[in-house]
């Protein structure tokens, strides 16, 4: 059986389970977290969505990222995501904004509240999530920016997005 995730209502309250494929379908508004990690030289670390993933497949993405478990709060998702993307844990997390979008993305209905997280950290990736990230790396902002100029196809919706609110 596939995980649920938290369906919530218009003021981002819970108000049920679903999974993703249902929330997706239906359009129903669930949470999601995005996490952003910088190094000391001012690098981001982002990570590369395998190409069997079932959206934004074979793109760029932030950092980690994923959508908050039934029961789970925002926190918490985010630290999971974190130990499951990419094998790291014992990193300070900062909110630094929330948003709420509605947009289509190939049939699947993304009505989602984001909770965007940022963290200062040296530490690469202990290891990947098989079948889900298959490579991270550092980049510079300009890199960054130059990537979703460029190849605007090539990074997932949420990079797209924290990049223009944040940075």
């Amino acid at each position: 059986m596939s995980k649920l995730i938290q369906i919530v209502d218009e003021d981002d309250r819970p108000v049920a389970s679903a999974t993703k494929q249902e929330a997706w379908d239906q359009g129903l508004r669930h949470r999601v977290v995005r996490i952003m990690i910088t190094n000391d030289a001012g690098e981001i670390l982002l990570q590369h969505r395998s190409p069997a993933k079932d959206i934004f497949p074979d793109c760029w993405d932030n950092s980690a990222a994923g959508h908050v478990d039934s029961g789970e709060d925002y926190d918490q998702a985010a630290l999971r995501e974190l130990k499951e993307e990419l094998g790291l844990d014992g990193i300070a997390l900062k909110e630094i904004g929330k948003y709420a979008t509605d947009e289509t993305w190939r049939g699947h209905r993304l009505k989602r509240f984001t909770k965007v997280y940022q963290a200062q950290s040296n530490q690469t990736p202990k290891r990947l999530e098989a079948g889900k990230v298959d490579d991270a790396r550092w980049f510079t902002l300009e890199q960054v920016k130059s990537l979703l100029k460029k190849g605007p196809n090539k990074a997932s919706d949420g990079l797209h997005q924290v990049i223009e609110r944040y940075y």
